[in-house]
């Protein structure tokens, strides 16, 4: 490191007194390889390389930032050993966020490959009709009126209370309209979109195939459109 061990005592005992950024900030530049070190101890114990060295080391200098904010010079004995912790344990939490993050995304990638094979079903995708892409289309919009805490693609809705409020009435009218369906499409669908579980659980669940809950799911979402077409069709002659 640049500076000596003389130095840095000096360095803490003037941070601790004033809290200046600037001798933060010497501080930081001080023990940045001690981060470095941390990082690469982890990465080398690494389960497979879906995070970046980067990414690790990134997350030992958060780990790093926050330990020298915390430490206390006058009750710790080193700060190499108190920061250890926190930088070890910033990196492991990171990565934890990491991981849970790729579940997500694993599992939403799951779900939407479910509603596309049971909404669209043929093997021969290039010989999809006008009706078949419509039918697609409906069913994918109505999954997101369907999807729990799903936020609108479009930011200008977000941004409009009026159309805000519009799609959030909308998809409350869909959500109520599962009452109404026979009771195995009913449980799949709130399966699928309330509990976000893909078609293979459920079908282990009820006892019947995969594809036989894609096929009740597909029904579910035609009947779902046209009970919402008639309801529109009645609050017009209100």
């Amino acid at each position: 490191m640049a500076v000596s061990t003389e130095s840095a005592h000096s360095l803490w005992a003037q941070f601790a007194a004033s809290r200046q950024g600037r001798h933060r900030e010497e501080l930081i530049a001080h023990y940045l390889p001690l981060a470095r070190i941390w990082a690469a101890k982890l990465y080398r114990g690494r389960a497979d390389d879906s995070v970046s060295f980067d990414d690790y080391l990134q997350y030992a200098r958060l780990g790093l930032l926050e330990a020298i904010d915390r430490f206390d010079p006058e009750r710790e004995a080193s700060f190499e050993t108190f920061s250890s912790y926190r930088i070890r344990g910033a990196v492991l939490n990171g990565l934890g966020r990491e991981s849970e993050v790729a579940a997500q995304r694993a599992q939403r990638s799951a779900l939407t490959r479910d509603r596309i094979d049971s909404l669209h079903p043929r093997a021969d995708r290039a010989a999809a009709d006008l009706e078949d892409l419509a039918q697609l289309t409906v069913g994918l919009a109505l999954g997101l009126l369907l999807d729990e805490g799903t936020e609108p693609s479009d930011p200008s809705v977000s941004a409009n209370p009026y159309s805000a409020t519009e799609l959030a009435d909308l998809r409350g009218v869909v959500r109520r309209l599962v009452d109404q369906l026979p009771d195995r499409e009913r449980e799949i669908v709130r399966q699928h979109y309330f509990d976000e579980r893909e078609f293979q659980l459920i079908a282990r669940d009820l006892g019947v195939t995969k594809g036989r809950v894609s096929q009740l799911h597909s029904q579910a979402l035609v009947r779902i459109a046209t009970l919402l077409d008639q309801a529109s069709l009645l609050d017009r002659h209100l």
